[in-house]
């Protein structure tokens, strides 16, 4: 996935002055993707579909559901990433097949519009609060 989130580098001295052993005080950028936060906001909603407080996250069948989906799209993208590109790879076509079927079992688990209802397909921005995307 492609990073589209960068937080600069911050300086790690203290008073201007490196307190490193090896003087070496630059920071490192933080690069982030839409990806990783799809997949938190999954957990988190998965979470919330929840009777009562007995299960752990890891048992709850929406957790299950989001991390197959995980799991699905990583064997997709290294299945991509690994190989030399070919127009018709079946092993990444099966990952993303699958990865789908189990993508509308999570949005029925929590109660959202299944992929192929149109809601997906619509514009949105990205801004929060701009606009309810399902009303």
């Amino acid at each position: 996935m492609n990073a589209v989130v960068v937080v600069p580098a911050k300086r790690k001295d203290v008073n201007g002055q490196c307190t490193k052993k090896d003087g070496d005080c630059r920071g490192v950028e933080v690069r982030d993707s839409r990806w990783n936060d799809m997949k938190a906001s999954m957990y988190l909603l998965g979470n919330a579909f929840r009777i009562n407080q007995q299960k752990a996250p890891a048992n709850l069948p929406t957790v299950k559901a989001a991390n197959a989906f995980f799991k699905e799209i990583d064997a997709m993208e290294k299945s991509v990433k690994t190989k030399a590109p070919k127009k018709f790879d079946k092993a990444a076509i099966g990952h993303y097949a699958a990865a789908l079927d189990i993508l509308d079992t999570y949005l029925d688990l929590v109660e959202l519009p299944p992929t192929d209802s149109g809601w997906y397909d619509q514009e949105f921005d990205t801004l929060v609060g701009a606009s309810a995307r399902i009303t």
